[in-house]
């Protein structure tokens, strides 16, 4: 069976700074939060029991520290391109990351620059960013709907590359909302993988290297042909539903197997890539699972090969206590949250 992502619980003891006041807190709601097909890239995903944005570093310490004091399991919500969350009742409280955007660019005349990108700024843009200026090494992450702080904690990327390679510094708020800044070693980065562990990623800094504008534009268009050859891009999907086992790749294996077209209720595997679900209308996060569990047993089975899911499954597993959620939405300010997410997607990740 597919194990679900447990939920992060609200252990720690709040180190949030004292004396702030609550409007970098951001959107909170309880009862009247928004579903959360709004804001994943597949398009599935039901109502959370709080709903918040904060809109800097000084209120997400706030909010992890209001957490941690009541005891509330939380989930971070970035771009919510590699996440399929629970239907219906979504307990507990989601962090919504997509606010931290500010952009530094930090040029002193070497031959690299240093870019400092908060955790939801879009990938995209990062790119762009990167590109008008003529620094490389982020062609890589062309095509991919996920954030920053998404893209660093799993290391998005292809054989093209990966968001690590050029990572400097991630500076991260851990539970209860302390503070810390980790080097590129420290963050321990790996095939869709780091050290990062439960901390949110608040910003991240890139070290990047000066390259001829011309050819970097060359090199994006041509890995961005290459995935718009073989992955349905446009079509809502989370990106690579399955690790690629070693040596040998999920979408390939899959293709041989003949489970291209395979569905359940409203989800399908793309019949362009075999290692992307697709929501083809009305799919609820239970038939992308079960479609992902049946294309799990189906390899095993016919090819003793063991897939591991690259998504992120939100399942119930753990219930808040009600008063929890009463008093950490009525510590703050309730705006209704506006926004959803692309339906572009990539193998990449996102909190």
């Amino acid at each position: 069976m597919i194990s679900p992502t447990g939920w992060r619980p609200s252990s720690a003891r709040s180190s949030r700074p004292e004396g702030r006041g609550v409007a970098s807190l951001g959107r909170w709601g309880e009862g009247r939060c928004p579903p959360l097909a709004r804001y994943t890239t597949l398009g599935v995903g039901g109502r959370p029991e709080v709903f918040a944005a904060p809109r800097d570093l000084t209120g997400l310490r706030e909010l992890l520290g209001r957490l941690a004091d009541a005891g509330l399991p939380w989930r971070v919500l970035g771009r919510g391109s590699n996440v399929v969350p629970c239907d219906g009742r979504v307990p507990g409280a989601v962090v919504h990351t997509a606010a931290l955007r500010s952009l530094v660019v930090e040029d002193h005349g070497g031959d690299e620059v240093a870019v400092r990108a908060g955790a939801g700024v879009p990938t995209s843009v990062l790119l762009s960013t990167a590109l008008r200026r003529g620094l490389g090494g982020l062609e890589s992450l062309v095509g991919y709907p996920a954030t920053v702080g998404g893209a660093a904690r799993m290391n998005a990327g292809g054989r093209w590359g990966e968001a690590g390679d050029r990572v400097e510094s991630v500076q991260v708020v851990e539970e209860g909302g302390r503070v810390r800044t980790l080097d590129r070693a420290a963050c321990a980065f790996g095939y869709r993988t780091s050290a990062l562990g439960r901390a949110v990623v608040a910003e991240v800094t890139f070290r990047l290297p000066r390259a001829d504008p011309v050819e970097l534009r060359r090199r994006v268009e041509e890995i961005q042909r290459e995935k718009a050859a073989a992955q349905p891009l446009g079509q809502p999907s989370a990106g690579c539903t399955f690790r690629n086992p070693p040596g040998i790749s999920a979408g390939r294996l899959l293709d041989e197997l003949g489970l291209k077209g395979r569905r359940v209720g409203g989800a399908e595997v793309s019949s362009r890539h075999g290692n992307f679900i697709v929501n083809r209308g009305g799919a609820t996060a239970q038939d992308v699972l079960r479609l992902a569990e049946s294309l799990r047993e189906e390899v095993e089975r016919l090819a003793g090969v063991v897939l591991e899911l690259e998504v992120e499954a939100w399942e119930p597993d753990q219930e808040p206590p009600a008063a929890a959620v009463t008093r950490v939405a009525q510590s703050s300010t309730c705006v209704r949250p506006s926004g959803a997410a692309s339906g572009d997607e990539g193998c990449a990740g996102d909190e």
